[in-house]
């Protein structure tokens, strides 16, 4: 699954907006927007914002898949 789906279903679940979720996290709501329609891949930093934010840990909101193509 990737981050956009995490993010949106832990926002979902804790029934936060996006509004909401990037006033907590100190970004904007463009930016949750943006990463949650896939139309921006959010920074290291910013993630962790976000996790903060959503009260998560970040290894909660990144997965890595398919991890044989990173240790070939």
């Amino acid at each position: 699954m990737s981050i956009k789906y995490i993010i949106a279903e832990i926002r979902h679940e804790k029934n936060m907006t996006q509004k909401q979720l990037a006033k907590k996290a100190g970004v904007s709501t463009a930016m949750i927007s943006f990463i949650e329609n896939d139309k921006r891949q959010p920074t290291f930093y910013v993630i962790a914002l976000i996790a903060k934010a959503l009260d998560v840990r970040v290894d909660e909101l990144v997965v890595i898949e398919d991890t044989h193509r990173f240790f070939k």
